[in-house]
């Protein structure tokens, strides 16, 4: 799957991300989201805006704000 800025999405917390304020959650495709915004709810479904897509040799991460 191809996600690009703007999109919605809902992610389920996984844990807690290293910054003050994020969650780190997965895709169906098992693409890693940090989701700004997320801190302190793992285990809570989270819907968020993809705010950038960063492409690696080993897949992709997403970076999105949750949505208040």
């Amino acid at each position: 799957m191809d996600y690009c800025c703007g999109d919605e999405i809902e992610v389920v917390i996984d844990r807690d991300g290293l910054g003050l304020d994020e969650g780190i959650g997965h895709l169906p495709d098992e693409t890693m989201v940090v989701i700004v915004g997320a801190g302190g709810k793992v285990g809570t479904a989270v819907q968020a805006t993809v705010m950038g897509v960063e492409r690696t040799p080993l897949g992709a991460s997403v970076l999105a704000n949750a949505k208040i």
